[in-house]
């Protein structure tokens, strides 16, 4: 259906909004966290959820995949088993799960070797099994104007149809913000799939000090806004921290929200594979390129009756 990877420049909400994009899907979802800084899920949300009669533990997550890599490519098998195995169900539906992230922030730099597997198995599961593939990628940390190699996932960020730079409606938050955006579009143009496949997601109301807008933040920062969620703080504690379900969670103007954003979301990135799959046929086929360039040159109503 769609991967769709949220990424932030500071503290502003990722982790709530990706797991609000995961629970409130119709689809089949499988949230990723792949915050280099470490997870958070298996300390909050997933905490309480059971897999069989088995509470999650160190054993289980994305810091046990590069092993899982290369005890497949020693025997050359297929990847996708190995990381099912570390996948772990969000709720009781059996449509929505996980993959945990990191219990140590040491543990990014033995991921290098591994993206491209794990990149190709998101790849699949979005692909050919239909399901919404939501990236939790944290904090952004640069290295020269770049994405750093280590320290995010970068891999992934370039080939998601959907790149979303969480912002709040704060001072602080779109200061911080304006930097990114620029760094995100001059790398997804450069070695992912365009600048445009980079939007904001807007967090919480307007800020009546600030007197800022979402069209300021349009004006100013260049870059569409692709998604807007409300602040529900005691929607968003249980998201991050997890404990007993709140009552009418569903209900909430978060997760209703959430709901709403979800589908308008998944046609802007089915737009965007479109646009690159015609985009590469024509790069591939220089015939076909030609004739779409004459086209583009007739006048209009040429080809009507």
């Amino acid at each position: 259906m769609a991967l769709i990877s949220l990424v932030s420049a500071k503290s502003d909400g990722v982790t709530t909004a990706a797991a609000a994009l995961a629970l409130a899907s119709r689809n089949p979802v499988l949230l990723a966290e792949l915050d280099l800084a470490g997870g958070k899920l298996r300390h909050g949300l997933l905490r309480d959820v059971q897999r069989g009669d088995r509470h999650l533990d160190g054993t289980v997550g994305l810091h046990r995949l590069p092993q899982a890599d290369w005890e497949r490519a020693r025997g050359e098998q297929n990847f996708t088993p190995q990381v099912a195995q570390h996948l772990w169900p969000l709720d009781d539906t059996e449509f929505r799960f996980a993959l945990p992230g990191l219990t140590d922030p040491r543990q990014a730099a033995s991921l290098s070797s591994t993206w491209p597997a794990l990149l190709n198995v998101l790849q699949l599961t979005d692909q050919h099994l239909g399901w919404d593939v939501i990236v939790d990628g944290g904090r952004l940390v640069l290295d020269g104007g770049r994405l750093h190699p280590v320290l995010t996932p970068a891999s992934v960020l370039h080939e998601a149809d959907v790149v979303l730079l969480v912002v709040r409606m704060t001072e602080d938050s779109l200061v911080l913000a304006h930097p990114m955006v620029e760094a995100l579009q001059d790398e997804l143009q450069a070695r992912g799939h365009g600048a445009r496949s980079l939007g904001l997601l807007v967090i919480g109301p307007e800020d009546a000090r600030t007197g800022v807008g979402i069209d300021d933040i349009v004006a100013e920062m260049q870059a569409p806004v692709l998604a807007r969620l409300p602040w529900d703080e005691r929607v968003a504690r249980y998201l991050t921290q997890g404990g007993p379900i709140p009552r009418g969670l569903s209900r909430s103007v978060l997760m209703r929200s959430a709901r709403d954003t979800a589908g308008p979301l998944r046609e802007f990135a089915q737009r965007r594979r479109v646009h690159l799959q015609l985009r590469a046929a024509q790069a591939a086929t220089p015939g076909v390129q030609q004739i779409v360039r004459q086209l583009g040159r007739l006048p209009q109503g040429a080809l009507d009756g």
